[in-house]
């Protein structure tokens, strides 16, 4: 078979995969926790019910913030449906990965609808190393959404296979959150990935 056949081949089965924009996401309530991951110390983590930035700070006092991407894009399909957006509506998305030293704890996903002058949540495109959550619960009007959980590979998440740059590491499980934050109508969606370096106790 010719290259140039090869390479037509593998054209059309990279068209013929969806993109991860595309690709369907399960997420639990609460109290279906258990079926995603074991009662143990992930459930504190992922249960914690106000900032996890503050939580984690006291366990790593040096803990600082790693930007992984921030822009406008086209949302993850369970996004899309979670905010009730169009198929094809850009929102402004920030992807972080909160570390204690060289260790990856958590990454941290931001996505932000209808973002402009009349959207209070438009400072945060100049938030830069600062944690979201120093911001967040320091607002006082701030309204926050029951928890959703969910279980995936860490190469399912935007920008932080390239990060991690660990190609065995990419296919372990993660464990996930989310939540929508309201001020005056408008929605924050903000997931948290727990990653192996907090989760997985080292040796």
């Amino acid at each position: 078979m010719s290259i140039e056949r090869l390479a037509k081949i593998k054209a059309l089965l990279q068209q013929k995969t969806p993109s991860k924009t595309l690709r369907p996401q399960f997420w639990k309530p609460v109290g279906l926790l258990s079926r995603i991951t074991p009662v143990g110390a992930l459930h504190a983590w992922l249960k914690t019910p106000k900032s996890l930035t503050a939580k984690l700070k006291k366990r790593c006092p040096e803990l600082h913030v790693k930007i992984l991407s921030e822009t406008f894009e086209i949302p993850l399909l369970s996004e899309t449906q979670r905010l009730g957006l169009a198929a094809d509506e850009t929102v402004w998305v920030r992807c972080v990965v909160l570390q204690c030293g060289s260790d990856n704890w958590v990454y941290a996903r931001t996505v932000i609808p209808a973002i402009g002058p009349d959207n209070p949540w438009q400072e945060l495109q100049q938030l830069g190393n600062k944690p979201l959550g120093e911001v967040l619960f320091e607002m006082p009007n701030v309204q926050r959404s029951e928890f959703e959980f969910s279980k995936d590979t860490l190469d399912y998440w935007p920008y932080l296979a390239a990060h991690l740059n660990n190609a065995q590491q990419n296919k372990l499980a993660s464990f996930a959150r989310r939540s929508i934050f309201t001020e005056n109508d408008a929605q924050l969606l903000l997931t948290e990935v727990f990653l192996p370096d907090l989760t997985t106790p080292k040796a």
